[in-house]
This record gives structure tokens, C-alpha cells and sequence, in this order.
């Protein structure tokens, strides 16, 4: 087994690119969101095309990633380690620079937009710091402080939030995996999934966490259903990285599931959504016939998404260049600054007088080089700032990489 699988790393930049691209979409859907575009210029297939091409698979790659660099990580770390190296990977960005700078206008940009807030930004940035305290410290807003503004809102920070669930939900479950016991279940589904359709016996665990408990509503608009959903691919990660007869199960069924992807999507998804009226954008609405077709056209086509992805991947990205070695460096805090900036661009943007297309592609232009700019200038070459935005220090990195060259 290769030490590193550059092939993981070009997936979790290309879900990075993705994201930024569905971001910079959201001004123009009939979704609700920080910022909209006039009414007249929002249109439910900036939602369509995204939910079929991107949103299926996206974040499910980071939570899929982050599950298989772990198991190379509690190879080589104890547990206290690997949970240490968590904390300074993702909560103090999220309690440093997220929720103290970059989560700030969003959430007055939320406010004012909701009717919530009046004055100018600055006017209201002490009210922002005066409650950020007691959204904090008031139990269980320290892990999901979803029901904000005025003021308890974490933006796009939502994944570090989660991801910080999953990592302590999940332990008990990765150090099962890590034992004998462990390794033997591992190795007698690397046998299930080498045979003909076996890949897919990953679908059923996740139809029962997203049927099962996506219809519970819970306070601030996300669900436990959601939660296990994503703790799932991240322990798929773990799995997958245990043994190589699962990726080359994955290569096998690639172009199989790329149909998969779009006939169940678009057949008992679209089913749902236009013949019998279910909103699936929208959890915790009870069971129905709508929710049980809708929940069966995610499951599978969210796996077969990630499995025709990760078949490309295997098959003709496992290898490195200075781009992926830069590139995926800057994910995580190229992912911290994203929504800031694609926010504060399209604050501007989208009032103006034009056609959609040219505030998407002007908002993306602009956004993208500032995203980078600031990481050039602010993060990339200052320890201090490496260290807030969840880096490791610069001696480190070069250690490693001339470790891994």
C-alpha cells in the first residue's frame, strides 16, 4: 500500500473548486441564503443542475477524505496524538479566526437581509461580540451554534462543526476498527465488495441513516440523520484506505455508477419533487411516500456518485505536482476565507444592473484571486496565522514533503 494516495488529495481540491462554485450559484436559486440576487433573477434550476452535479457528492468527499487520512494518521499516532492534531486542525480555526473575523459579515449580512438587523456593519459588529460569548458557552452551541443572528450563526463553518462531531462520535468506532476484530471486518467486506455489485452494500447503511432520521426535525435546520450521514462517509474513508481491494471494487463499478448517479436521481428524485410535491432542500418534514422515493434517490446516488469519481481519481490522478502540492495546502484555509469573500463580492455584485450569467462569472472572477491573495499575504508564509487557519508550521511542512519526495 502506497504511503500517500495523491489521488484522495486531488479529490478533496477538485470538491474545494466545486464548492466555491456552488457558492458563488447561490445568489440565484429560490433557495434562502445570506444574499440574493433580485427576485426576477432567481430560477430553481441553478438548484437542480447544482443538487444533481455537485451538491450529491461534494461535502461527502471531505468528510470520505478526511476518514481515509485518518487512518493513515492512527498508524503512525496514538489516539491522544490524533485528537490533539483534530483540535488544532479545526477548532481553533473555527474559534479564532472563524467565528471571531471571517463568520462576521456573513452573519450581518444574514441579519439585514432577514429583516433582522438595521445600520450600517460596523454599527452592528459590537452587538456581534457581546452575544458571541453566550452562544458559546450555552450548551450545545459550542458544537452546533445553527440557530442564529442575532447572533449564533456559523456560516460555511458548519463543516468544521461537524466534522469535530464526527471525529468524537466516530472514535469509538475507528479504535474498533484499528483492533484485531476490527481489521477482520474490514477484511471480510474488502471480499464482499470485490464481487460483482458488492460495492453497493455500502448504500444500505446510508438509506437507513438518511430515511431513518433525516424526517426528525432539530433546532437551527440540520438533522442527526444528516449528522451520521456524513460520520458515515467519513468511517467509508477509513475503511477504504484499509485495504486496496476496495479501491480497485470502486475502479471496477466506476462506469457503472455513473449512470446510477443520474437515472435514480433524476428518476425517483424528480418523482418526488415534481409529481407528488416534496421539497427535499427541506429536513425534518415528516414521512411520506415523497420522502422515502426522495431519501432512496440520494443514497444511491450520492455513492454512486463518489464511486464513478473516485474510479476517475484512482485510475488517472495518483500521482503529484507542484500544483496538488500547493493546492492542497490551501483547501482548508482557501475553504475558511471562501464564503466571506464570494459574500462580501456579491453584497456589490448582485444589485447591479445586468444579466445573471455576468454576475456569476464577475463574482467567481473577482472572488477566486482574492481567496487566494489573502492566503498569499495573510496565512501561507506566517507561522502564527499558519497556526489559526489549521496548518502546520512551515519547518514541519517542508519536513514532510521531503519526507514524502
Amino acid at each position: 500500500m502506497k504511503e500517500r494516495r495523491y489521488d484522495i488529495d486531488w479529490m478533496r481540491v477538485i470538491a474545494m473548486l466545486g464548492v466555491f462554485v456552488l457558492h458563488c450559484t447561490r445568489f440565484f436559486c429560490t433557495e434562502d441564503w445570506h444574499v440574493k440576487a433580485p427576485v426576477e433573477q432567481q430560477n430553481d434550476i441553478w438548484a437542480v443542475m447544482r443538487g444533481i452535479f455537485l451538491s450529491l457528492w461534494l461535502m461527502e468527499m471531505f468528510f470520505f477524505a478526511a476518514g481515509f487520512a485518518t487512518n493513515y494518521v492512527l498508524r503512525r499516532r496514538t489516539t491522544k496524538q490524533y485528537l490533539v492534531e483534530r483540535f488544532k486542525r479545526l477548532v481553533i480555526p473555527l474559534y479564532t479566526v472563524g467565528l471571531f473575523i471571517l463568520v462576521v459579515p456573513q452573519a450581518y449580512f444574514e441579519g439585514v437581509t432577514h429583516g433582522q438587523l438595521t445600520g450600517s456593519f460596523w454599527q452592528n459588529v459590537p452587538l456581534y461580540y457581546r452575544n458571541l460569548p453566550g452562544q458559546i458557552f450555552s450548551l450545545p452551541n459550542p458544537l452546533y451554534p445553527l440557530s442564529f443572528v442575532p447572533y449564533g450563526f456559523p456560516g460555511h463553518l458548519w463543516f468544521n462543526q461537524m466534522l469535530i462531531v464526527v471525529t468524537v462520535l466516530m472514535l469509538p468506532v475507528l479504535l474498533f476498527l484499528k483492533s484485531g476484530r476490527g481489521l477482520r471486518f474490514i477484511d471480510r467486506l474488502a471480499e464482499w465488495a470485490m464481487r460483482r455489485g458488492g460495492i453497493f452494500l455500502f448504500v444500505i447503511p446510508l438509506f437507513i441513516v438518511r430515511a431513518g432520521l433525516r424526517w426528525i426535525p432539530m433546532t437551527g435546520g440540520r438533522t442527526w440523520g444528516e449528522t451520521l450521514w456524513y460520520a458515515l462517509y467519513f468511517i467509508y474513508g477509513y475503511i477504504v484506505a484499509g485495504d486496496d481491494r476496495f479501491t480497485e471494487s470502486i475502479k471496477r463499478h466506476g462506469w457503472f455508477c455513473l449512470p446510477m448517479w443520474f437515472v435514480f436521481f433524476l428518476g425517483l428524485a424528480g418523482t418526488a419533487l415534481f409529481a407528488l410535491g416534496f421539497d427535499g432542500g427541506i429536513p425534518g418534514q415528516g414521512l411520506s411516500l415523497g420522502y422515502f422515493l426522495y431519501e432512496t434517490a440520494w443514497s444511491v446516488s450520492s455513492w454512486s456518485a463518489m464511486v464513478f469519481l473516485l474510479s476517475l481519481a484512482a485510475r488517472y490522478l495518483n500521482h503529484t505536482n507542484k500544483f496538488l502540492a500547493y493546492s492542497n495546502e490551501a483547501v482548508l484555509p482557501f475553504y475558511l476565507f471562501h464564503q466571506t469573500v464570494i459574500l462580501i463580492v456579491g453584497w456589490f455584485i448582485v444589485p447591479l444592473e445586468m444579466g445573471v450569467l455576468a454576475k456569476f462569472l464577475l463574482i467567481a472572477v473577482i472572488s477566486f484571486p482574492l481567496i487566494l491573495l489573502l492566503y498569499e499575504v495573510f496565512v501561507r508564509r506566517i507561522n502564527f496565522m499558519r497556526f489559526l487557519f489549521g496548518m502546520t508550521p512551515l519547518k514541519k511542512r517542508l519536513a514532510a514533503s521531503e519526507k514524502t519526495s
